[in-house]
This record gives structure tokens, C-alpha cells and sequence, in this order.
């Protein structure tokens, strides 16, 4: 069934979601990358998970969906910390 955000909306049929099919690595560089994050710096990426309404959907999918394993507290708690810290990424071999 369709997720419940009134604000969400399917993406176009050649377009994947952003973290199919990507090594860690990958999506971590992906996330830093203002070309493929939506024109975001890191703090505005923090911003965006932290407080948008449709990122926060996610934490509560409603009926029949599964939770991620943290809160959007600890999620947020442990992207402050990553992006404190340098924002580094596994290496491309990482799995």
C-alpha cells in the first residue's frame, strides 16, 4: 500500500530510490554530494532527517510498516556526531 504522507509521491519509473543497490560507501558519498542530495550541505542534510515532516513520516509508517532501528533522535544524535566528527565514509570495499 501507499505510504500515509499526503506529501509523498512516487519517484518517476527510471529513477530508483536514492540507497537500492548502494554499497555504504556509496550512499555515504552519495548524502555528501550536493549534486545528488537535493543542493544540500551537510547541515541542511542534518536539518533535512532532523526535521522535515516527510523524513519524519518514517518513524511513524503506520499499520503494517516496520520502524528503522533507532529513533529519529538517535538518528539525528548520530548524524550530528558523524558530521562533527568529518563526515567520513567506509571504503568502497566496506559491505
Amino acid at each position: 500500500m501507499p505510504p500515509g504522507n499526503p506529501k509523498w509521491g512516487l519517484p518517476r519509473p527510471d529513477q530508483k530510490m536514492v540507497f537500492v543497490g548502494r554499497s555504504p560507501a556509496a550512499l555515504c558519498n552519495q548524502l555528501k554530494d550536493p549534486k545528488e542530495n537535493g543542493g544540500r550541505s551537510l547541515e541542511q542534510l542534518f536539518d533535512h532527517v532532523a526535521h522535515d515532516d516527510l523524513v519524519g513520516w518514517g518513524w511513524n509508517p503506520g499499520d503494517g510498516r516496520s520502524l528503522p532501528p533507532l529513533s529519529r533522535e538517535q538518528t539525528a544524535n548520530a548524524m550530528r556526531t558523524w558530521i562533527a566528527g568529518g563526515a567520513a565514509c567506509p571504503d568502497a570495499g566496506t559491505r
